[in-house]
């Protein structure tokens, strides 16, 4: 029998341990309430969510032409914050591979699922990102239509603080934007490698093969 999860998020409704270190893994690692709060009432661009809460509420215009009555949503909504799951990975590995490269295969991951994390809306996966236990950033992502959340940043943030004695190296593609973000958090370019990305990418692929070597210190 398989391990029970909760109705309204894809979590496992209790602890459970990690097969890499034996830690205790929480249900969830944070309910972010506030992003969703500032999306409500306008302080944040999330087109997703508010499409997503006018299907769930009948609000959208499909429901109107044939009369269905709107339902109330809760007040409160959560972006939710887990350790990856096998219920996940089918939802993970579509949206890394649309974000990167086709074929991406996370299974492995549960493996050291304390070096994981999955922000959740419900029951979709919105987000992901994944580090080694040698302290290298795999891949990090965050579904369309649900950037402006702080998704990728908090990601990142609880992803360095699970190694806090290790330095956290990544690539990065040149002409992505989240080299600002890794930036902000302290990452510091060191090397330059062209074509780095190269082997991965369709032929026909636009995205810049070429990608820096990046460093969060720690001393």
């Amino acid at each position: 029998m398989g391990r029970a999860v909760l109705r309204d998020s894809l979590t496992a409704a209790g602890p459970r341990i990690s097969p890499f270190h034996g830690r205790l893994l929480r249900p969830f690692i944070w309910r972010d309430s506030q992003a969703m709060a500032n999306a409500t009432d306008g302080r944040a661009r999330l087109p997703m969510l508010r499409m997503l809460r006018a299907i769930r509420s009948r609000q959208h215009r499909v429901f109107e032409k044939h009369g269905i009555e709107t339902v109330a949503q809760p007040d409160c909504e959560t972006i939710d914050y887990v350790y990856l799951q096998s219920s996940h990975i089918e939802q993970v590995n579509a949206l890394l591979s649309r974000t990167f490269w086709p074929g991406i295969e996370m299974s492995e991951a549960l493996q050291y699922p304390e070096f994981s994390i999955v922000a959740l809306y419900g029951r979709r996966v919105v987000g992901c990102a994944f580090l080694t236990p040698d302290a290298y950033l795999t891949y990090i992502a965050v579904a369309a239509g649900w950037e402006g959340a702080g998704i990728a940043k908090y990601m990142v943030y609880h992803l360095t603080q699970t190694v806090p004695t290790k330095d956290v190296t990544l690539h990065v593609a040149a002409s992505n934007v989240a080299m600002l973000l890794y930036q902000r958090l302290g990452f510091k370019p060191e090397t330059y490698a062209p074509g780095f990305y190269k082997a991965y990418l369709p032929e026909t692929s636009r995205v810049c093969p070429n990608a820096f070597f990046m460093r969060l210190r720690r001393y």
